[in-house]
């Protein structure tokens, strides 16, 4: 069955034949990032999102098991709830736990009951980081040619590309891990079901500030 399960996912992910979205939850991390879509390039202007959004759904499943904890299950509802609320921070550009824009997803307990009431305690993470892999400092430059910006390391001036979606949900996950606050929720095991999304800038190349995403992570729990 988990090999019917795999295949079918590299048909979604690699050939474009449409399945469910939560087939990208139906295996384990391991064969999640083996498929080869993990470590294709993200294309900033046409992203995957489902795909990324399970990428980061799997990188944290992943860091949970290294410290001996159950992986999470997944969540529809708090799946709606995080793709949401990252939408609307990127496109109402603003970064924080309450949208000040809804009073209906003002906080986050109110965007998860939105779809789903089963949950007794309710967390969310948040994160904003670029999307292209740099060192410490980056020069903007107009390509006339193209019409847009290109990123360049300062360091020796050569191109930075997009993180893979595999090392993008890894490397946002290890953001949080140094981060006490956001460490605490995903090593918290009285949460077991998480709902995550990555929401990229739009026109990434047509401003001088370095493409990013907005990211959240909804987590719950029965007890």
């Amino acid at each position: 069955m988990e090999t019917l399960i795999v295949f079918a996912l590299y048909l979604y992910s690699h050939l474009g034949i449409d399945l469910h979205k939560n087939q990208y939850y139906a295996v384990e991390d391991n064969l999640f990032f083996a498929l080869p879509k993990s470590n294709e390039l993200i294309r900033l202007q046409n992203p995957d999102t489902l795909f990324l959004d399970a990428a980061v759904f799997h990188a944290s499943n992943e860091v949970r098991k290294k410290y001996g904890l159950s992986p999470f299950q997944y969540d529809p509802g708090l799946y709606l709830a995080s793709s949401g609320h990252a939408t609307a921070m990127v496109f109402r550009m603003f970064f924080n736990h309450i949208n000040p824009y809804s009073p209906y997803e003002r906080t986050a307990q109110r965007r998860v009951e939105l779809y789903t009431k089963r949950f007794k305690r309710v967390g969310e993470n948040i994160g904003k980081y670029q999307t292209l892999v740099s060192g410490d400092f980056m020069i903007a430059r107009w390509d006339r040619r193209l019409n847009q910006y290109e990123f360049l390391n300062e360091s020796d001036h050569k191109l930075c590309k997009p993180f893979t979606y595999a090392e993008y949900a890894r490397f946002v996950v290890e953001q949080w891990m140094a981060s006490p606050p956001h460490r605490k929720n995903l090593m918290n095991p009285a949460y077991t079901y998480l709902g995550c999304a990555a929401r990229l800038s739009p026109e990434p190349y047509l401003h001088k500030k370095a493409p990013y995403a907005s990211l959240v992570q909804n987590f719950g729990g029965e007890q």
